[in-house]
């Protein structure tokens, strides 16, 4: 166990080293640049990478929570007890890593669970498969996008999922659930609605893409990028704060009930997209609790509707 004193240690386990970071502030890895420390931080751009930091999480008693590209996450500011791994990779050491499959006219491509959601989007389209366009512009990771179903400009990817294969934290072993097992809807899936900290990570994710003309696919991601960059804030934040209730957006009902630019402390409603909460510099998760649930509040009072949070709320208060 490394002392306290130190904010970083090398770990050998197993003929390998292991970096470890000591009460690391999660602000780091999350959109909204809020978040508590993790008792323990490890980086894993791979499989081995992260088997090895269970495998020492497992010898120290540390409980695990893995997070990906910290997108649509709110950590409290008291942090995470144990072990957080952060499961993530650059995109341009994944172009390598795809995997291609011909399948009755469509193609089977294996994405990586750390692969970049929006480098996914725009390399498919480079390749002339039509299904994650969408993605674009968006952050976040590929397994964080299946645990969530995320999706924009109506798409999403479970509609296109055939199967993922995840890691089991409990039996330490790999195993597969298709999209029945994972049973994607509207921003939910089987694998968020597990307990934190969750039983499943996310390893690699089969989608089933569609042929399609690369330079119109290219087009249609690079302006779906830009709308992204036109129409939604830039500055940290964590996606959608709400889900759309049927029948009408979060974002209209928010605007309509005069609360774009509301203000608690240092998180603000975006006055670009209601639907979006913008840290303007040191923000704390209580500060983003109390504008979420001031929204909710006001917009419940002005239609009757009680607007569900998308964003995922985790760690200590």
């Amino acid at each position: 166990m490394p002392a306290r004193s130190e904010r970083e240690v090398v770990v050998r386990l197993a003929g390998r080293e292991l970096r470890v970071r000591r009460h690391e502030p999660l602000s780091r890895y999350t959109t909204f640049r809020i978040g508590g420390p993790a008792d323990y931080l490890v980086r894993a751009g791979d499989r081995p990478a992260l088997e090895l930091a269970l495998e020492w999480a497992e010898r120290e008693g540390l409980p695990v929570t893995v997070i990906g590209g910290g997108s649509n996450l709110l950590v409290r500011d008291g942090g995470i007890r144990g072990l957080v791994v952060v499961f993530r990779a650059a995109g341009e050491a994944l172009d390598g890593s795809l995997e291609l499959v011909p399948d009755d006219g469509a193609t089977v491509v294996t994405l990586l669970a750390t692969a970049p959601l929006s480098w996914a989007g725009h390399r498919t389209s480079e390749l002339g498969l039509a299904g994650l366009e969408w993605a674009a512009g968006l952050p976040g990771v590929v397994g964080g996008a299946v645990v969530n179903n995320a999706g924009a400009h109506g798409g999403e990817i479970g509609s296109v999922l055939v199967d993922v294969e995840l890691y089991d934290l409990v039996e330490r072993r790999v195993v597969r659930w298709t999209r029945a097992d994972v049973a994607p809807r509207y921003r939910m899936t089987e694998l968020k609605a597990q307990p934190r900290p969750r039983r499943y990570v996310v390893l690699s994710a089969r989608l089933r893409l569609v042929p399609g003309d690369a330079a119109s696919l290219l087009r249609t991601a690079t302006e779906n990028a830009r709308w992204r960059r036109e129409h939604q804030p830039t500055g940290p934040c964590a996606g959608s704060v709400f889900t759309n209730p049927p029948g009408t957006y979060a974002g209209y009902l928010i605007e309509q009930a005069g609360l774009k630019g509301l203000q608690i402390g240092r998180m603000k409603v975006s006055e670009r997209h209601a639907n979006f909460f913008v840290n303007l510099g040191g923000a704390t998760a209580a500060e983003a609790l109390a504008l979420l649930d001031a929204v909710q509040r006001r917009v419940s009072e002005h239609f009757g509707i009680l607007l569900q949070p998308e964003i995922e709320v985790i760690g200590e208060p």
